[in-house]
């Protein structure tokens, strides 16, 4: 009888631990399966961005917060729908693409750096799924992006955008993280077929055409420029033209004061204006007048509406300021026709508006 028991006592722990082996495998499964809302696997996948860094990102994308000027610029003309706060506040010249509700959004500030001005309350009542950095790669950018993610407990990517060729890949980084690859590939071929073209224009002028030597100027004296070389002239000599403002023995970089004197020996063939300089002021002052550029009547003031065309931001916006510089410049290479065309393209594609004749008159000369 005690060993019926003995022999009882085994087959029924044999029979548990069967049981047991064969639930474990349905246990786990139903785990895997029933996270809490956001924090599944089945939610998330891993995107490496242009820091190298491998991030969890959610599967659905719908509440982006730009970390700065060129993020919110790049996502305004890809998704402008999914942007839920600015990092700095919308210019009066971009207010009229915006619907009444993107114009009422937060303001985030900007998001790290020595100009951060990230208001983290704003940030938080605005729950975005992800933080956006775009722009031209720093050596400390990954642990940038990870300190952002670290403040806020937001996934915080970064792709790369640092110059005319890096567009395409940037458009086509941004459609693969944000499921939107139709709308992506669009402007990717947009900006890559004007890079093709400005490289080949370029090669033209190599062979032994004289460029067109250009003066950038800002301010309402119009002595403030922008030096050869810098990031924000890259849309003047990327069309082909030569920034007469070669101040590199001055250490001149960005936004640089000339004299009067300094311009009528520069002597250039054609001037741009900007942010408080006019064409109109300039063609009626005496010295000014002296310049070959205003006695042939090759001023112009540099469209800037919804962004400016050519310096500031050095973002996307420039593309069509290259078609623009480049018709100046070179009417025989780039055609009014042409103009007309890329600009109404651009603006559709980038900008989300239909240019009628009228509009279009605005822009050009």
């Amino acid at each position: 009888m005690g060993y019926l028991n003995k022999f009882r006592s085994k087959l029924m722990g044999l029979c548990l631990v069967c049981m047991f082996a064969l639930s474990a495998p349905l246990m786990a499964q139903k785990t895997s399966v029933s996270p809490g809302p956001g924090n599944s696997e089945q939610s998330r996948w891993a995107f490496t961005d242009s820091a190298g860094r491998t991030v969890q990102v959610p599967r659905s994308i719908n509440r982006i917060a730009p970390s700065g000027p060129m993020a919110q610029i790049f996502l305004f003309t890809l998704v402008p729908d999914r942007i839920i706060g600015w990092s700095s506040k919308p210019a009066s010249e971009l207010l009229p693409y915006l619907s009444p509700a993107a114009r009422a959004l937060p303001v985030f500030g900007q998001f790290y750096g020595a100009a951060s001005t990230l208001n983290m309350e704003a940030l938080i009542s605005a729950k975005p799924d992800i933080i956006i950095d775009i722009g031209e790669r720093k050596p400390t950018i990954a642990q940038d992006m990870d300190d952002v993610q670290s403040r806020t407990g937001i996934p915080t990517v970064f792709i790369e955008a640092s110059s005319f060729d890096s567009y395409g890949k940037t458009y086509r980084d941004l459609g693969k993280l944000l499921n939107v690859g139709v709308q992506s590939e669009q402007l990717a071929q947009f900006s890559e077929t004007t890079v093709a073209y400005f490289k080949n224009l370029q090669d033209q002028l190599g062979k032994g055409r004289r460029k067109v030597r250009l003066y950038y100027g800002e301010d309402p004296s119009a002595l403030m420029t922008i030096a050869v070389g810098s990031l924000h002239s890259q849309t003047i000599e990327f069309a082909g033209l030569l920034n007469v403002a070669d101040l590199a023995n001055k250490g001149g970089t960005g936004r640089n004061q000339v004299s009067m004197e300094q311009l009528l020996l520069w002597d250039p063939d054609l001037i741009i204006l900007t942010s408080g300089a006019q064409a109109s002021v300039v063609a009626q002052d005496g010295l000014f007048r002296q310049l070959r550029a205003v006695k042939q009547g090759r001023v112009y003031d540099i469209p800037a509406e919804p962004y400016n065309w050519v310096a500031r931001p050095p973002s996307v916006n420039r593309l069509v300021g290259l078609y623009w510089l480049g018709h100046l410049a070179y009417p025989d290479l780039v055609s009014r026709e042409m103009l007309e065309a890329k600009v109404k393209e651009f603006y559709s594609l980038f900008y989300h508006v239909q240019l009628g004749d009228a509009e279009l008159k605005r822009f050009l000369p």
